[in-house]
């Protein structure tokens, strides 16, 4: 199966979920917010198998990278730190490293999506003010239409978190959805492939 929105009207969809690794969910940046957004995506992720394609992008940095810098080491290559939390890790989809706050920068997603004909991304994850947010500018400057799942996103930082989704709003032409109205979406715009 593969969604196609607006009625089958040959929009292809994928949902990129960002950075959902425990660095960001449990450890050095984690949050009660983050762990319950993981398990709520866990939990979304079961009951839509196979209605959407998905990709995780994993935040993966060597040692010494710039970002250290400004936010500290995390996330490191070969460590937990980088790897999906929790029961994320059971799911299929598309696994994409990044060293990048905008997950197409430099990495494979746009390869990816182009090579299966997608023009069109809904995107969650961590943190909304920064990763979430640059992701949201990767796909505007590449021509994917962008809906982000506001209930699906959390920020390291909670008082920027609706300040970025209206932001990505005013700047990116992105719809800021619902976790339930993402749902409705795709179940009623599957056709098969």
């Amino acid at each position: 199966m593969e969604s196609r929105l607006n009625g089958g009207s040959g929009i292809k969809a994928a949902w990129i979920i960002v950075d959902l690794v425990n660095d960001f969910v449990s450890g050095r940046f984690g949050s009660e917010r983050s762990v319950r957004v993981a398990v709520k995506t866990a939990e979304l992720i079961k009951r839509i198998d196979g209605l959407i394609q998905i990709v995780f992008t994993l935040d993966t940095h060597i040692p010494g990278d710039p970002e250290f810098r400004v936010w500290g080491e995390h996330c490191l290559q070969g460590t937990p730190a980088s790897e999906l939390y929790g029961s994320l890790k059971e799911y299929g989809g598309q696994r994409i490293r990044k060293r990048h706050f905008d997950s197409f920068f430099q990495s494979d997603l746009e390869g990816y999506l182009r090579a299966s004909g997608v023009d069109h991304v809904y995107i969650s994850g961590i943190s909304t003010d920064i990763c979430v947010q640059h992701s949201a500018a990767g796909a505007f400057f590449r021509y994917f239409g962008i809906k982000i799942i506001s209930d699906l996103c959390s920020s390291i930082d909670e008082k920027n978190h609706n300040m970025a989704l209206e932001f990505m709003r005013k700047n990116y032409g992105a719809d800021i959805i619902r976790a339930r109205e993402f749902e409705e979406e795709i179940s009623t715009s599957t056709t098969p492939s």
